[in-house]
Protein backbone atom coordinates (compact mmCIF):
# COMPACT_ATOMS: atom_id res chain seq x y z
CA UNK A 1 0.00 0.00 0.00
CA UNK A 2 1.32 3.40 -0.90
CA UNK A 3 1.82 6.02 1.79
CA UNK A 4 -1.23 8.00 0.94
CA UNK A 5 -3.71 10.14 2.80
CA UNK A 6 -6.46 8.50 0.79
CA UNK A 7 -8.46 5.58 2.06
CA UNK A 8 -7.93 2.73 -0.44
CA UNK A 9 -10.67 1.97 -2.94
CA UNK A 10 -13.29 -0.39 -1.60
CA UNK A 11 -13.15 0.90 1.96
CA UNK A 12 -16.01 2.81 3.52
CA UNK A 13 -14.88 6.24 2.43
CA UNK A 14 -15.90 5.47 -1.15
CA UNK A 15 -15.80 8.02 -3.95
CA UNK A 16 -17.21 11.47 -4.37
CA UNK A 17 -19.64 12.50 -7.12
CA UNK A 18 -16.79 13.02 -9.58
CA UNK A 19 -15.38 9.55 -8.94
CA UNK A 20 -12.32 10.69 -6.99
CA UNK A 21 -11.34 8.70 -3.89
CA UNK A 22 -12.39 10.41 -0.68
CA UNK A 23 -9.76 11.00 1.95
CA UNK A 24 -11.83 9.31 4.64
CA UNK A 25 -12.55 10.45 8.14
CA UNK A 26 -9.96 11.12 10.83
CA UNK A 27 -11.03 7.83 12.41
CA UNK A 28 -10.46 5.89 9.17
CA UNK A 29 -7.04 7.47 8.62
CA UNK A 30 -6.13 6.65 12.22
CA UNK A 31 -7.19 3.04 11.69
CA UNK A 32 -4.98 2.82 8.60
CA UNK A 33 -2.01 4.21 10.55
CA UNK A 34 -2.64 1.60 13.25
CA UNK A 35 -2.56 -1.13 10.59
CA UNK A 36 0.78 0.22 9.38
CA UNK A 37 2.00 0.17 12.99
CA UNK A 38 1.03 -3.48 13.46
CA UNK A 39 2.87 -4.48 10.30
CA UNK A 40 5.94 -2.42 11.22
CA UNK A 41 6.14 -3.69 14.82
CA UNK A 42 5.58 -7.33 13.86
CA UNK A 43 8.20 -6.99 11.12
CA UNK A 44 10.68 -5.79 13.75
CA UNK A 45 10.07 -8.91 15.82
CA UNK A 46 7.70 -7.57 18.46
CA UNK A 47 4.66 -9.51 19.58
CA UNK A 48 1.67 -7.24 18.90
CA UNK A 49 -1.63 -7.32 20.77
CA UNK A 50 -4.63 -5.01 20.52
CA UNK A 51 -6.87 -4.60 23.56
CA UNK A 52 -10.53 -5.41 23.05
CA UNK A 53 -12.63 -2.25 22.71
CA UNK A 54 -11.37 1.28 23.09
CA UNK A 55 -11.51 1.72 26.86
CA UNK A 56 -7.76 1.69 27.49
CA UNK A 57 -5.54 4.73 27.02
CA UNK A 58 -3.15 2.67 24.93
CA UNK A 59 -3.79 1.27 21.46
CA UNK A 60 -1.44 -1.73 21.54
CA UNK A 61 0.71 -3.88 23.76
CA UNK A 62 4.12 -4.85 22.42
CA UNK A 63 5.81 -7.96 23.79
CA UNK A 64 9.61 -8.10 23.82
CA UNK A 65 9.66 -11.40 25.76
CA UNK A 66 11.04 -9.47 28.75
CA UNK A 67 8.53 -6.65 29.08
CA UNK A 68 5.11 -5.62 27.85
CA UNK A 69 4.93 -2.05 26.55
CA UNK A 70 1.69 -0.02 26.44
CA UNK A 71 1.80 1.92 23.19
CA UNK A 72 -0.33 4.82 22.02
CA UNK A 73 -0.17 5.41 18.24
CA UNK A 74 -0.73 8.84 16.70
CA UNK A 75 -0.42 9.83 13.06
CA UNK A 76 -0.53 12.82 10.78
CA UNK A 77 -0.94 13.07 7.06
CA UNK A 78 -0.55 16.80 6.42
CA UNK A 79 2.41 19.11 7.02
CA UNK A 80 2.07 22.65 8.28
CA UNK A 81 5.28 23.76 6.64
CA UNK A 82 7.97 23.10 7.78
CA UNK A 83 6.61 20.79 10.46
CA UNK A 84 4.14 18.04 11.16
CA UNK A 85 2.10 18.45 14.33
CA UNK A 86 0.29 15.77 16.32
CA UNK A 87 -2.10 16.02 19.24
CA UNK A 88 -0.78 13.75 21.99
CA UNK A 89 -3.59 13.92 24.47
CA UNK A 90 -7.01 12.62 25.24
CA UNK A 91 -10.18 14.66 25.57
CA UNK A 92 -12.50 14.66 28.54
CA UNK A 93 -16.13 15.16 27.56
CA UNK A 94 -14.88 16.23 24.14
CA UNK A 95 -13.43 19.45 25.57
CA UNK A 96 -10.53 19.42 28.02
CA UNK A 97 -7.26 18.15 26.57
CA UNK A 98 -5.42 15.95 29.05
CA UNK A 99 -1.83 14.79 28.44
CA UNK A 100 -0.93 11.12 28.64
CA UNK A 101 0.89 9.99 31.77
CA UNK A 102 3.26 7.16 32.67
CA UNK A 103 0.38 5.52 34.53
CA UNK A 104 -1.51 5.22 31.21
CA UNK A 105 1.08 4.51 28.51
CA UNK A 106 4.78 3.69 28.25
CA UNK A 107 5.57 4.74 24.69
CA UNK A 108 4.08 7.11 22.15
CA UNK A 109 4.61 6.11 18.53
CA UNK A 110 4.04 8.85 15.96
CA UNK A 111 3.71 7.94 12.29
CA UNK A 112 4.15 10.70 9.73
CA UNK A 113 2.50 9.07 6.77
CA UNK A 114 3.66 11.30 3.92
CA UNK A 115 7.31 10.83 4.93
CA UNK A 116 6.97 7.22 6.13
CA UNK A 117 8.68 8.42 9.32
CA UNK A 118 8.28 6.74 12.71
CA UNK A 119 9.06 8.32 16.07
CA UNK A 120 9.19 6.11 19.18
CA UNK A 121 9.00 8.46 22.14
CA UNK A 122 8.91 7.55 25.85
CA UNK A 123 5.94 9.12 27.61
CA UNK A 124 8.34 10.81 30.05
CA UNK A 125 9.74 12.84 27.12
CA UNK A 126 6.23 13.95 26.12
CA UNK A 127 4.37 14.77 29.33
CA UNK A 128 2.88 17.25 30.08
CA UNK A 129 2.61 18.40 26.45
CA UNK A 130 -0.61 17.94 24.49
CA UNK A 131 0.80 18.74 21.02
CA UNK A 132 4.16 17.83 19.49
CA UNK A 133 5.93 19.06 16.37
CA UNK A 134 8.16 16.93 14.17
CA UNK A 135 10.60 17.97 11.44
CA UNK A 136 11.37 14.82 9.43
CA UNK A 137 12.76 16.89 6.55
CA UNK A 138 15.04 18.83 8.90
CA UNK A 139 15.00 22.28 10.42
CA UNK A 140 17.56 24.97 11.23
CA UNK A 141 17.21 24.39 14.97
CA UNK A 142 16.86 20.63 14.75
CA UNK A 143 13.80 18.90 16.09
CA UNK A 144 13.38 18.13 19.77
CA UNK A 145 12.20 14.60 18.95
CA UNK A 146 14.57 13.70 16.11
CA UNK A 147 16.59 11.48 18.46
CA UNK A 148 13.49 9.29 18.73
CA UNK A 149 13.14 8.75 15.00
CA UNK A 150 13.05 4.98 14.41
CA UNK A 151 14.06 4.48 18.06
CA UNK A 152 12.46 1.03 18.22
CA UNK A 153 15.49 -0.11 20.22
CA UNK A 154 14.04 1.70 23.24
CA UNK A 155 11.74 -1.26 23.66
CA UNK A 156 13.98 -4.13 22.61
CA UNK A 157 15.51 -6.48 25.17
CA UNK A 158 18.79 -6.47 23.21
CA UNK A 159 19.15 -3.00 21.63
CA UNK A 160 21.10 -2.79 18.39
CA UNK A 161 21.94 0.85 19.16
CA UNK A 162 23.72 0.96 22.54
CA UNK A 163 24.08 4.77 22.32
CA UNK A 164 20.32 5.32 22.61
CA UNK A 165 19.43 6.50 26.11
CA UNK A 166 16.79 4.04 27.28
CA UNK A 167 16.43 5.51 30.79
CA UNK A 168 13.30 7.55 29.99
CA UNK A 169 11.61 4.56 28.40
CA UNK A 170 12.47 2.34 31.34
CA UNK A 171 11.26 4.92 33.84
CA UNK A 172 14.67 5.61 35.38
Amino acid sequence: MENSAEVPAGQRAGRDRKGKPQKGTDKQRGELAEMHFMLKAAGLGFGVAKPWGESERYDFVLDTRRKFWRVQVKSTYVARVPKYSVNVCRSIAGKKKTPYTAEEIDILVVYIVAEDAWYVVPVAAVAPRTRLSFFPLGSKKGGLYEKYRDAWDLMKAEPANPDLDRSLALGR
